[in-house]
């Protein structure tokens, strides 16, 4: 897959004239129906765009790998969360834009998947405190992806921006203690803002 991707960026390198890599760090906050998530994003990406001009069209890919270390809310039915959970991604969206003077603006689409822990906590009904009961889920979350991005591209090789991505997201789901919860899906929604650098 990795040598696909470069062959085609290779390709439109050769059409466009020019390849642009940045490397990036940013903060996100995703939400999945009623469970959020806070993490630290690592990306990189690869465009071709044309050498000369005020508007310069591109297309490309970039690749984040999200570091969660927060969790707010649950999907699961009579948990409640406890603000600890942590995991990782890893999204792939193919981009498409224009570049105007330094500002860019740009369309994605993509591949998204993450590992969750979750950290959740039951108290039955009338239960006493002494029947609590704490866990730690495991879920695998994957689904196709779409949103936008803009940003600007300073002359000296720093780069600001911002996205906003959404789709739908199949979810397994697996408790140590109570087996495997029902699959299901839920809705996606991610923004990230991310600082760079332009080699």
């Amino acid at each position: 897959m990795k040598r696909i991707l470069l062959v085609i960026i290779c390709a439109f390198s050769f059409t466009f004239g020019a390849s642009q890599t940045k490397t990036t760090i940013g903060y996100s906050y995703t939400r999945l129906d009623s469970a959020s998530y806070q993490a630290i994003e690592i990306g990189t990406s690869v465009v071709a765009i044309t050498k000369k001009g005020i508007v310069r069209p591109y297309t490309g890919a970039e690749i984040s790998v999200p570091l969660f270390f927060d969790q707010n809310g649950t999907n699961q039915p009579n948990f409640e969360a406890k603000g600890t959970g942590f995991g990782v991604g890893l999204e792939v969206p193919l981009v498409a834009g224009l570049d105007i003077g330094g500002f860019y603006i740009q369309i994605m689409g993509g591949y998204n998947l993450n590992w969750l822990s979750d950290a959740i906590k039951k108290a039955p009904s009338g239960a006493q405190i002494g029947a609590i009961k704490n866990s730690q889920t495991k879920t695998i979350t994957h689904g196709y992806i779409y949103g936008a991005g803009l940003g600007y591209n300073f002359d000296f090789n720093m780069t600001i921006g911002v996205r906003y991505l959404r789709g739908s997201m199949n979810n397994n789901v697996q408790d140590p203690g109570e087996g495997m919860f029902p699959k299901y899906k839920t809705n996606y929604e991610k923004f990230l803002i991310l600082l760079g650098y332009r080699f």
